[in-house]
């Protein structure tokens, strides 16, 4: 999104850095790190990552929860499929499940 883009440093003229490897990358980490840091589970960053944070924040607000369960079904396909989908990924390739990983470091 361009305005997230924006907030995380990203230039979108002349040329657009959210197709460039290294700025985009270091600046989903970075946004990945903010959301763990506002809703503390892995779930819920990935939701938030997919479908934007004040939709997770909405939802946790309306059901009165902190559990990405309680809210999935009210998600959208796409980010209901897209949550796990990347945790069978990292437990693919790095064989770890989501809540196995550790949060974010501290630092910067």
């Amino acid at each position: 999104m361009p305005d997230t883009a924006k907030q995380l440093g990203l230039s979108l003229w002349p040329r657009d850095q959210r197709f460039q490897p290294e700025p985009s990358a270091t600046a989903s980490a970075r946004y990945l790190k903010y959301l763990y840091n506002r809703f503390k589970d892995w779930r819920l960053v990935l939701a938030a990552y997919n479908a934007g944070e004040g939709t997770v924040q909405k939802l946790l607000d309306r059901y009165k929860t902190d559990s990405y369960d309680a809210i999935a079904e009210h998600l959208s396909a796409e980010t209901q499929m897209y949550v796990p989908r990347v945790e069978a990924l990292i437990l693919q390739h790095e064989g770890a499940k989501l809540e196995q990983l550790s949060s974010p470091p501290t630092s910067h």
